[in-house]
């Protein structure tokens, strides 16, 4: 997973050689979900993940709506809630990396968030 810069990728981003072929950690903001990953599919980024920009945001429910522009997007895109991209942007600074490795399990269903059976500390 590599942070994209500028953070919001509205524009290209100027490290979109080192995005190539992985996964680009997007903060949320300043344009649409949609408008975000058809840029990162553009510079071959594999997949999405937009964290949020509210670093004092603990909300873990987001619906990433379409922008109404019926523009098709071919790589999976997904949103991190709460404060968990400022922390791995911040420990990747931290320790002078440019991107981390990660697992991601994934759970593709149609089921909505709040029909999951969760966890009783995430029971909303």
């Amino acid at each position: 997973m590599v942070p994209a810069n500028p953070p919001w990728s509205c524009t290209h981003p100027t490290n979109a050689n080192t995005i190539k072929g992985h996964i680009a950690l997007i903060e949320r903001g300043e344009c649409s979900f949609v408008h975000k990953a058809m840029i990162a599919e553009s510079i071959g980024a594999r997949g999405v993940i937009i964290s949020d920009n509210d670093p004092d945001s603990d909300d873990f429910y987001v619906e990433m709506i379409s922008d109404q522009s019926k523009r098709e997007i071919h790589i999976p895109v997904a949103f991190l809630v709460g404060k968990n991209g400022r922390v791995i942007k911040n420990a990747l600074k931290r320790l002078n990396m440019d991107y981390a490795l990660i697992n991601i399990p994934v759970n593709l269903t149609y089921v909505p968030i709040h029909k999951i059976n969760q966890p009783p500390w995430m029971q909303i």
